[in-house]
């Protein structure tokens, strides 16, 4: 079925700085395509350059978050490896949430399998509807697992991945705020209301100190301690001039 690409994402822009992206394909539970892909990029890009957005949030439409790739493209995406005579490198076209600069947080309503997994692995906060499913699927469908390859071991060990990728079929919420997949599960009614909630905590500040802030942090996962200390330092000279520029100091 033809479909307006449009579409795939829904964007809501709050007055208070927070931005709301769903993924809207719900009569396929938000199944990805390129697209959709392509829609989300555009969406991440957009909110990059608005300097007032302040966090967002990750949900989907319907009944599902995302049930991974459309299987109508399925094959296409199997078919275009094949026929590389060198491994390209995987999981980037899906990367972009990753890429906000804003602290985001996903809203997982019903199924995340696959790319939707990848999509909430991203996300800086995580939490679940009381009936929301997670799996990764990639073995099933004859390939090795994509952007949770990376994320899973980070968030719950090499071992839980593992058995995420290889043993766990599917997981419930419950079992997926037991491994650190998510830090709350919530009744489906309030999944929206909780994630907003959580994103009032972070509008309250600037969006340049957040968007400071989450690079700080994140880049300390990967970083030394005095590179960290030095990347503190330079931000907070960023800071502090903007503040003398701000009140006409020197």
């Amino acid at each position: 079925m033809a479909e307006d690409s449009a579409s795939t994402i829904a964007l809501e822009i709050r007055p208070s700085g927070i931005a709301v992206i769903t993924l809207n394909r719900p009569h396929r539970l938000n199944a990805v395509t390129a697209a959709m892909l392509d829609e989300l990029d555009k969406v991440a890009a957009q909110l990059n350059a608005d300097v007032s957005i302040r966090v967002a949030i990750l949900t989907g439409a319907g009944r599902g978050f995302c049930a991974g790739r459309d299987r109508d493209e399925l094959g296409s995406v199997g078919d275009d490896d094949s026929r590389r005579s060198l491994p390209k490198s995987g999981g980037h076209h899906s990367d972009m949430i990753r890429r906000l600069e804003m602290p985001t947080i996903a809203a997982v309503n019903g199924a995340a399998v696959g790319a939707g997994l990848g999509f909430v692995l991203q996300c800086d906060v995580r939490i679940a509807a009381s009936d929301a499913v997670f799996r990764d699927g990639h073995l099933a469908s004859g390939m090795a697992p994509s952007i949770a390859s990376w994320y899973l071991p980070r968030l719950i060990g090499a071992g839980a991945a593992l058995q995420v990728f290889c043993q766990l079929d599917k997981i419930d919420a419950a079992t997926a705020q037991g491994l650190g997949i998510v830090s709350e599960v919530v009744a489906p009614a309030g999944l929206l209301v909780r994630a907003l909630a959580i994103a009032d905590g972070f509008a309250r500040w600037s969006p340049e100190l957040l968007r400071h802030t989450k690079a700080l942090t994140t880049a300390a996962t990967q970083e030394s301690y005095d590179t960290t200390m030095e990347r503190v330092g330079l931000l907070r000279g960023l800071h502090a001039r903007g503040v003398r520029q701000a009140t006409g100091g020197a």
